[in-house]
């Protein structure tokens, strides 16, 4: 099985959610899609849901996310994230990473939340 991408326009903002199991690569490859999906929607907020994924992603998989996360910043996007508690690092490492180059993110691990933070 593969990691699939389902995208849904929500009042406010889009919402991406990955689904299955697969590589951390497969969610990386989508983001360039998804920006260009909100540029052409004229949407400025994201949802990036990775709850339903079923991977393990290592430190330098958190790298290379925090460093594709930019192609957000670039199209003026604020994204919130959605992950489960075990594929957060410790010290947010791919949100801080991506927050030093210029993107407006924040990680959490519920949904709501996110659309909470990802609205004000």
């Amino acid at each position: 099985m593969s990691i699939q991408l389902q995208m849904e326009q929500m009042p406010g903002y889009l919402a991406a959610r990955f689904i299955g199991a697969g590589v951390v690569e497969e969610v990386l490859r989508q983001f360039e899609l998804i920006a260009e999906h909100c540029k052409g929607a004229k949407n400025n907020k994201l949802l990036i849901d990775t709850t339903g994924v079923e991977a393990e992603i290592s430190d330098v998989e958190r790298f290379r996310l925090g460093e594709r996360l930019e192609i957000f910043a670039r199209c003026g996007i604020k994204v919130a994230f959605a992950c489960k508690p075990e594929q957060i690092h410790p010290r947010r490492f791919a949100a801080l990473l991506a927050q030093k180059r210029g993107v407006n993110v924040e990680i959490f691990t519920d949904s709501h939340d996110a659309e909470k933070w990802l609205l004000i």
